[in-house]
């Protein structure tokens, strides 16, 4: 294998990686998902049962709400019409592992963990900030999601 930029190609070159989550509970205090993650390139996170067996419990103060903006705008016809945009926020979901408002029990599939006293799988943070930006978007938390690249 070549090496360019002491970057060795083999390392960066991926069939695929991924993990997914769907909602099973929720109340008026948290959200609880189940999950499983893969890796394609080791034979040992293929996850080809699609197994679902770690947790992802989220306090739901943790779901942080857009900024909305809104501007009166002039159309073609002359009519004012008022356009509202959601702003997406900055969720820091690593301070909340931290303090305890989010807590993720690590799939067995899981092959690459944070190097902080967490050890909290990789996929599962994935997931955590596309949960979170999904929310914005939609305004509402999501039954389920999936990671793939």
């Amino acid at each position: 294998m070549s090496r360019k930029n002491n970057i060795n190609i083999g390392d960066i070159m991926s069939i695929g990686i991924g993990a997914y989550a769907k909602k099973i509970a929720e109340d008026d205090s948290s959200v609880i998902y189940e999950y499983g993650g893969y890796n394609l390139n080791d034979p040992r996170y293929r996850n080809e049962d699609h197994i679902y067996d770690g947790i992802i419990t989220i306090q739901k103060d943790c779901f942080i709400e857009p900024e909305i903006h809104e501007k009166v705008k002039k159309m073609p016809s002359g009519r004012k019409k008022t356009i509202t945009k959601r702003i997406l926020v900055e969720v820091h979901y690593d301070e909340m592992l931290t303090e305890g408002r989010i807590t993720i029990e690590n799939c067995s599939n899981c092959w690459h963990t944070t190097e902080d006293d967490l050890k909290v799988d990789i996929m599962a943070c994935h997931l955590l900030f596309w949960i979170f930006r999904s929310y914005q978007e939609e305004g509402a938390i999501p039954g389920s999601y999936s990671y793939n690249v």
